[in-house]
């Protein structure tokens, strides 16, 4: 992992940090104590809540259609007002995912989630996976 820090964003790395800590934890109230009350998901799922509980609500939902997951940190930037995160993503499909019969089978992708920070919490996520290529890797699509 490599990790570019511009003068006053350690902070922030160190919120990205405590984030990624809680989920890997599945502790859904920690990962939502470090997002503000107004916070707004620029990129929701389909069907996801508003708020930081979205946020929990679709990762409990993915790790219940897959197993082994991973999440590989393989680059970040942080300034004062952003952190941005590119994640290798990698599961095995072991349950039912968007109307999809568990296949068995395995994906890795990238993802990109851009973060902005205020007073210390999140207040604005913008992100992108490549979901057409787990489809892809998964025989879906």
């Amino acid at each position: 992992m490599s990790d570019e820090i511009v003068d006053g964003a350690g902070a922030n790395l160190e919120l990205m940090q405590r984030r990624r800590e809680a989920m890997s934890a599945g502790d859904a109230a920690a990962v939502e104590a470090l997002f503000s009350p107004g916070f707004v998901d620029h990129d929701p799922a389909d069907g996801q809540p508003a708020g930081a509980a979205g946020l929990t609500w679709y990762w409990d939902g993915f790790e219940r259609a897959f197993s082994d997951v991973r999440r590989e940190v393989v680059h970040t930037v942080a300034t004062p007002e952003h952190v941005v995160t590119v994640t290798r993503l990698s599961a095995v499909h072991t349950g039912e995912w968007q109307g999809h019969a568990p296949t068995g089978r395995s994906f890795s992708v990238r993802s990109v989630q851009v973060m902005r920070v205020e007073d210390g919490v999140i207040v604005e996520r913008w992100g992108s996976t490549d979901v057409l290529g787990i489809l892809q890797q998964l025989g879906l699509a």
